[in-house]
């Protein structure tokens, strides 16, 4: 029960599809095919997409891949602009005074306040 399949948006080639039991009865075959002849096999379960199979040398390039969006970003957070550093003891005071200005504010009647009726 194979046949092609194009997954929008996340694969832009064919890949033949095999259904879960299917691809576990044949799965010495389905790594020989992926190994030697390149391809791409999609296995399902229940009917949707659960897993792949692909070249060993594809999933290599995927993983550099995503290892290079990690130094990117980690590269993007270190550059970006923080604010001016704060001492825990200066960062409770900070809650503490804005929690009191909240406190205030509700006995003003404030939003959020409780009615008194």
């Amino acid at each position: 029960m194979n046949q092609p399949s194009t997954l929008a948006g996340v694969y832009s080639f064919d890949m033949e599809t095999y259904p879960l039991v299917e691809a576990r009865n044949q799965l010495g075959q389905l790594v020989g095919r992926v190994r030697h002849g390149q391809e791409h096999i999609l296995i399902t379960e229940y009917g949707k997409p659960a897993a792949a199979l692909i070249p060993i040398s594809e999933l290599e390039e995927l993983q550099r891949l995503r290892d290079e969006a990690d130094i990117a970003e980690a590269r993007a957070r270190e550059s970006a602009p923080t604010g001016p550093a704060v001492s825990h003891d200066e960062f409770m005071a900070q809650l503490e005074e804005e929690d009191r200005r909240g406190s205030l504010r509700d006995l003003r009647g404030g939003v959020g306040a409780p009615r008194h009726e």
